[in-house]
């Protein structure tokens, strides 16, 4: 795991080694242990280096094959390196090092851009073919590491980080209204948009190509649902545990100390049991604890510890730590981005690092088996649109607002809310609506017209979801919103959250359960095999019962967030006040105060539950004030 800079000129003119040092300078947390530098006629590569397979000064990159010709710079791990070696020496390619790097600069000089379809990792990387004067940009399947660029005075910018980018003179700091906007409503920028309107992501399962005459975007891999489904249950079961057995063992590939995150869920407890008998000596695992009941799942990881014999260690996150990492949580960040669990995500990569480098997380299994709770009112929906709109309207709306607003974690109130206020839309309009933060309306309210304006005539902050349900393909409503999910709120949401707290103390993240090869067999189970009554993940469930503890089986998925309703209410309100006075908005004239000062007043009062929209507010103002100039 690494960070990758670079930059491309067009005309072949030289590129400037400050510029390199700059962009390798703002990577350091993602590669502590060593940096390195290419240059070529119009090409620089500049690397920040995280040891993790050889860590001899032979590992060092940038890597290119024997001759030169090929050059890559590198970001990431390729769990089946070693079978692909073994190819390639037989083909009469000669290595100079054990590193997963320099075979992908062997498979691209045999195959080209066709050898990432053998690769099954998680990657980000520049490849750099000197005859061709030809540089891909390549990501991988399903965004797992971040791989972004930008077009400034006819060069060609990347790097695994916004900040690399803004460390060139050059690149603009105009912000995107539409990204914006999309912020306000979902707590995060879909891609491959950025909240800067000149810098971009490359997707996942893309590659980009550019030469002289510009470049170009192409996709590499998608997944199709509901195609060759299973029709043997028994059969799919036996797949699962096989391919979960396969994923964690792929990923324990390691020179340095590795260990598990461990929440106490089904998704990381699996992987603690795939993974223990793999394991030599003490396995050690990290959770995080909240003196808050209905949050705290220390019980769960507790008796998970006992069955495995696990060395654990626990964090406590208290409302204290907000205020105490919360600008370096931000600059991490790069843009905004406001999942509501991030502080304890912060805290857990830090204590975990303290022990070892390397870390199996559960994250990607709610996508792949179903796991989200948003899916039950996905196919409860028809019934509520089948009713009278009157009883609709006139009786059961009034009461569901009359709900008092509550503070804890899976909380009746905010779901049914959630629930009546989208569940008239589409179907498809419907599952963003149950994403979304802010309302059309209160983002109307809290950006200034003219900002609102320029969004709605580029894109709407739904478009990325009804092009990924349109794009799906699949003939089932359930598995065109299972796909909306994986192209939309893991990439975007979910995986940047990972990757930026972990790579902030230079501590790897792997998710054996977005192996692609799990990711395609989940595409293939039928919906109904994953949803069952109030039940999700059922499928999974089935196959992990009698491997983990049966009370983890049996529990009901919980999230992991962090209590921020009850906090802003008392020893966070202060901050929250003085993040979000007049004063300090001023930073981001985009917005209007008198409506984001009657949100926190409605919810420090207890009038209402707006702690995720707060926490997107507060992250967004102190990232205008950490980048914004």
């Amino acid at each position: 795991m690494c960070g990758i800079a670079g930059v491309f000129a067009r005309d072949g003119g030289v590129v400037d080694q400050a510029w390199l040092s700059a962009m390798a300078g703002t990577l350091c947390h993602r590669g502590p242990d060593a940096d390195g530098f290419w240059h070529d006629a119009g090409l620089g590569f500049a690397h920040r280096r995280l040891s993790v397979i050889d860590v001899s000064e032979a590992g060092r990159q940038p890597i290119g094959s024997e001759d030169g010709r090929i050059q890559v710079c590198y970001n990431g791990e390729i769990y089946n390196f070693a079978a692909i070696r073994e190819e390639l020496l037989a083909r009469g390619h000669r290595f100079a090092s054990a590193t997963d790097t320099e075979v992908i600069a062997h498979a691209w000089e045999e195959w080209g851009p066709e050898a990432v379809r053998r690769f099954n990792g998680m990657f980000a990387f520049a490849v750099w073919d000197r005859c061709a004067r030809r540089l891909w940009l390549v990501r991988d399947r399903l965004g797992v590491k971040p791989l972004y660029y930008a077009v400034a005075d006819g060069r060609l910018l990347f790097g695994s980080e916004i900040k690399a980018l803004l460390a060139v003179p050059g690149v603009s700091r105009t912000l995107d209204p539409v990204a914006l906007d999309a912020f306000l409503a979902l707590n995060y920028v879909p891609g491959p948009r950025t909240i800067w309107r000149e810098v971009r992501q490359v997707p996942p399962g893309h590659l980009l190509s550019a030469t002289a005459e510009g470049h170009s975007l192409e996709s590499w891999w998608d997944v199709r649902f509901g195609r060759d489904l299973f029709t043997d249950r028994n059969q799919a079961i036996e797949e699962i545990r096989a391919l979960c057995d396969d994923a964690v063992r792929m990923r324990l590939v390691s020179d340095v100390p590795l260990g598990a995150f461990l929440s106490g869920g089904l998704d990381s407890s699996a992987v603690v049991h795939f993974m223990r008998p793999r394991h030599v000596g003490p396995l050690h695992t990290f959770s995080v604890r909240f003196g808050e009941a209905s949050f705290d799942e220390g019980p769960f990881a507790a008796l998970v510890g006992k069955r495995y014999d696990l060395t654990h260690h626990e964090v406590v996150c208290q409302a204290g730590d907000v205020p105490a990492c919360l600008d370096r949580l931000v600059w991490h960040a790069d843009g905004p981005v406001a999942d509501i669990s991030m502080v304890p995500m912060y805290k857990l990569a830090e204590a975990t690092r303290q022990h070892v480098t390397v870390v199996l997380s559960g994250d990607g299994g709610d996508e792949v088996f179903g796991g989200y709770a948003i899916y039950h009112a996905d196919r409860a929906a028809h019934v509520w649109r089948a009713l009278p709109r009157w009883f609709r309207e006139r009786l059961v709306r009034p009461l569901v607002d009359a709900l008092p607003a509550s503070t804890g974690k899976m909380t009746v109130d905010y779901a049914l809310r959630q629930f009546v206020a989208g569940a008239g839309n589409a179907p498809e309009k419907a599952h963003y609506s149950w994403r979304t933060i802010c309302t059309a309306d209160e983002r109307a309210g809290l950006l200034r017209p003219d900002v609102r304006e320029a969004a709605a005539r580029e894109q709407a902050p739904e478009a990325p979801f009804l092009a990924a349900y349109l794009a799906s393909g699949a003939p089932e409503l359930m598995d065109r919103l299972f796909y909306v999910d994986l192209k939309t709120f893991l990439v975007d949401s979910i995986l940047p959250k990972v990757d930026r707290t972990t790579m902030a103390f230079g501590l790897e993240a792997r998710t054996p359960w977005l192996d692609y090869r799990l990711v395609e067999l989940g595409a293939r189970l039928p919906w109904r095999w994953k949803l069952r009554g109030r039940d999700t993940k059922v499928i999974f469930k089935d196959a992990m019962r009698g491997l983990v503890p049966d009370a983890i089986v049996r529990r009901q998925k919980a999230g992991f967030h962090a209590p921020l309703a009850a906090w802003f209410r008392g020893p966070l309100r202060p901050l929250l006040q003085d993040v979000l006075s007049p004063a300090s908005l001023r930073v981001l004239p985009e917005l209007q105060p008198a409506p984001v000062q009657t949100m926190l007043d409605a919810h420090v009062s207890g009038r209402a539950n707006h702690a995720f929209k707060l926490w997107g507010l507060v992250t967004l103002v102190r990232w205008a004030h950490a980048w914004r100039h």
